[in-house]
């Protein structure tokens, strides 16, 4: 069955905000107000045919123009942001890796080249203050995913869900995978430096190296698997993580789950069981799984068209531990043939696919 895929894309228009009347230094915001970058303006034309030459990550960017957090005006000890720059125009611009952090400050610092080489080089400086947000209720963890209590020992990945968006950067250092023994499975997980989170802040993707899952790879012959088939584990959320507001966690989360044999199997849709719906209804449309899939995946990659193609809206809703899917359409059902209608992006706990197997 071919795979469609629907694209939509968003452009956010940006708002430049000014630091001060006087200062060649800005603040980006978004249409909402969130400031999401800051500019150095007015580059000389020299140095602009200098800097379109010049590579991304080139240490002449942030010595020229460089963001801090929390730094207070002439102390530079504190290690500049990271994040990535570009020219719009004649100004410099630099967007963090990471949201600002509502509640922090930030210290831009700008060295603009002189104009000429008889000018004298300038040095400025501007502190951005970020409102903190309004405190609301502390954030909880509303699911993790896969739900199952028994996961296959080369489970790929898990996706932890949040009540409220939370910080980014620090993931890492609040999740740990423990041993029924309680002692740390050693770096369970694959530290991606962007973490994957969904756009509302309140989803992360955390995947298992997938060098210690793969059979004759390195980092398996060397460190192990991280899961093995018959032995328990708790993966563990530290309450010390802040949210956006910078509130941390209301309590430490557990999840506990025991590992069994591996899934090797490619995904094959002959296998599923399909529960039609009466016409005129709004009945539910159940599809039923022999294995638990992707829970994320399931959300988007399957969909009802009707005869003509096209396609229908409707709640999707996954249940029995992501071995059912179920889809109530927006509008009752109509007589006649409809098509189920699958991305091949789908996949299994394991990584499997449709006619492709992880392993």
């Amino acid at each position: 069955m071919p795979a469609r895929t629907l694209l939509t894309m968003a452009l956010v228009s940006a708002a430049v905000l000014s630091a001060a009347a006087e200062s060649p230094i800005r603040a980006v915001a978004d249409r909402d107000g969130k400031i999401v970058a800051f500019e150095g303006v007015g580059l000389p034309a020299k140095a602009l045919a200098g800097l379109a030459k010049t590579a991304p990550d080139d240490p002449h960017w942030s010595g020229m123009f460089a963001v801090y957090v929390g730094k207070k005006p002439g102390r530079p000890e504190v290690p500049p942001m990271l994040g990535a720059y570009s020219l719009q125009g004649t100004n410099v611009r630099f967007t963090p890796k990471f949201p600002l952090r509502p509640g922090l400050s930030y210290c831009v610092e700008y060295f603009p080249p002189p104009a000429s080489e008889i000018a004298s080089p300038a040095r400025y400086e501007q502190v951005f203050a970020i409102p903190a947000a309004e405190r609301g209720e502390a954030a909880k963890i509303t699911a993790v995913y896969p739900s199952a209590d028994v996961l296959p020992e080369n489970q790929l990945r898990f996706y932890v869900h949040f009540s409220a968006p939370m910080s980014r950067g620090e993931a890492y250092s609040h999740l740990k995978l423990l041993k029924e023994d309680g002692e740390p499975v050693d770096l369970p997980f694959l530290e991606i430096g962007e973490e994957l989170w969904d756009t509302s802040g309140k989803r992360l993707t955390l995947l298992i190296d997938p060098g210690r899952i793969k059979r004759g790879l390195k980092p398996r012959e060397e460190s192990g698997p991280v899961l093995e088939s018959g032995r328990k584990y708790t993966l563990v959320v530290t309450a010390g993580w802040r949210d956006e507001s910078g509130q941390p966690l209301a309590s430490d989360f557990t999840r506990k789950f025991a590992a069994g044999p591996p899934i090797e199997k490619a995904i094959d849709p002959k296998e599923w069981k399909i529960t039609p719906p009466k016409a005129g209804t709004r009945e539910p449309l159940v599809v039923r799984f022999p294995r638990p899939l992707d829970h994320a995946l399931l959300e988007r990659t399957i969909q009802l068209h009707d005869s003509a193609g096209k396609r229908l809206l409707g709640d999707v809703s996954i249940t029995y531990h992501e071995r059912c899917w179920f889809f109530r359409p927006e509008q009752p059902w109509t007589s006649g043939a409809h098509e189920l209608v699958i991305d091949t992006a789908l996949e299994d706990q394991a990584g499997n696919r449709i006619g492709r197997a992880f392993e």
